[in-house]
């Protein structure tokens, strides 16, 4: 009885139109993900530094002991390593392990920075399938219910056809939704490997130029007086 029950309530759900709601959330879920996309694209675009050339010329400051003018060059950077590193350089007179700390921090902070919007690219690349596939089960259910209520159940071939045709619509748009965000994902969190990786290049730079307890040149100071 209880089954009977809810198929009834699922044929009944079908002939509400709920498939063709299913259609128009997944065009609004498209609509969201390529907003997610640009915006992510953009955000990405313009915190971009050229960490070679801010590196070389970090090298350049910490060899003179000019630290005052590195935090100034970091300063003027937006990038992710180049947060990173501003953050870890402000420890620095602290020694190799307040930094290496600072470093892991501040990554992590940056890391929530960048990642925003890309749980939803993920989730909507993993789920508009199955979003869709279930919009694609609605129609057929109304459409064979339709199709059996029909001239007394004689349907030709060519009109199953066509309400098939029209059901399965819903699993493509799934396939169209998920596909493109999950490539985006997919290509943003290899960017952010990129970009840690780079953070962590730029702080073995600066630890190379420090002792156990502080920066080389004050360490060195230390020992002349």
């Amino acid at each position: 009885m209880s089954l009977h029950l809810i198929t009834d309530l699922v044929v009944r759900l079908s002939r509400t139109g709920a498939g063709a709601a299913v259609m128009w959330f997944m065009v609004l879920l498209s609509i969201a993900s390529v907003a997610v996309m640009i915006e992510r694209l953009i955000f990405f675009t313009t915190h971009k530094d050229n960490v070679r050339g801010i590196a070389a010329e970090l090298n350049k400051l910490l060899l003179a002991g000019d630290y005052p003018s590195a935090k100034k060059l970091l300063e003027a950077a937006k990038g992710f390593e180049t947060r990173v590193l501003l953050a870890a350089l402000d420890g620095a007179h602290l020694g190799k392990h307040a930094v290496q700390e600072l470093a892991s921090s501040a990554q992590k902070m940056e890391r929530l920075r960048f990642e925003r919007g890309l749980a939803f690219l993920g989730t909507v690349g993993n789920n508009a399938p199955f979003i869709g596939l279930f919009g694609t089960v609605l129609e057929i259910v109304s459409a064979l219910y339709e199709l059996g209520t029909q001239s007394g159940g004689n349907v030709g071939a060519n009109a199953v056809m066509s309400t098939l045709s029209q059901a399965l619509a819903a699993t493509a748009v799934g396939l169209v939704v998920a596909i493109p965000a999950v490539a985006v994902f997919n290509y943003f969190n290899r960017r952010l490997k990129t970009l840690q990786t780079g953070a962590e290049a730029l702080v073995h730079v600066l630890l190379a130029h420090m002792k156990d307890h502080g920066p080389a040149h004050e360490a060195a100071a230390d020992k002349k007086s």
